[in-house]
């Protein structure tokens, strides 16, 4: 007979999420550590990665993002000013507006996911290969969660 396994220890749910976002932050800080460049934040460079996978209008972003709309309005208006994305009155439905990237975003992105990159990989270098499997299998089963909830 084989011996019975353990239980799964209790999951500490308030120090699970306190880790995941002293991760953002800490990553956040790493890759500007890494740029150098004008303190694009997380939320700054998800909002051009939502652009650049075809989100056009401020709503489909908000929704993608989990982000108020006030939010990403105050956050595109930040991104036009510095020139990374472009914002257009919806030919079709005047009330609307229709976000792309300019060149300087496609850029700038380009570069913040090479930082983000950078950052993450000296966050986990003191991991060992199993433990950095173990995230890569976790994040993946995470997202699994967050997009079956769309």
């Amino acid at each position: 007979m084989a011996p019975a396994s353990a239980p799964a220890p209790a999951l500490d749910a308030l120090r699970l999420v306190g880790t995941l976002i002293l991760l953002v932050r800490t990553v956040e800080q790493g890759a500007r550590q890494v740029a150098g460049a004008d303190d694009l934040t997380i939320t700054d460079l998800g909002l051009l990665g939502q652009i650049d996978r075809g989100a056009d209008c401020p709503s489909q972003v908000a929704r993608a993002l989990r982000l108020d709309p006030a939010r990403v309005t105050h956050v595109t208006d930040r991104l036009v000013a510095l020139g990374y994305v472009a914002r257009a009155v919806d030919p079709n439905d005047r009330r609307r507006w229709r976000l792309s990237l300019t060149a300087a975003g496609t850029e700038r992105l380009a570069a913040g996911r090479r930082d983000t990159r950078t950052a993450v990989e000296t966050l986990l270098h003191g991991l060992s290969d199993e433990e950095r499997a173990a995230v890569a299998t976790a994040v993946a089963g995470i997202r699994r969660e967050l997009d079956r909830r769309d």
